[in-house]
């Protein structure tokens, strides 16, 4: 569970890193938006592990 909580959470931060890393056009983001996305990434990799793995755990105990 711990490994697919950090899996989600690392992968996302870093992915909404990547994307925040360069603004519309050719010009990059400040350091502030990058940071700010990666944050929020990670909130969003955390929320998403803990609902995977809580499925997971609830399909194991119902025996299927």
């Amino acid at each position: 569970m711990y490994l697919r909580l950090a899996f989600w959470t690392g992968s996302i931060a870093y992915i909404s890193f990547l994307f925040a890393r360069f603004g519309p056009g050719n010009d990059h983001s400040s350091a502030g938006a990058m940071l700010t996305a990666a944050f929020f990434g990670a909130l969003l990799g955390l929320s998403l592990g803990v609902m995977f793995a809580n499925r997971n755990k609830r399909h194991h105990k119902l025996g299927h």
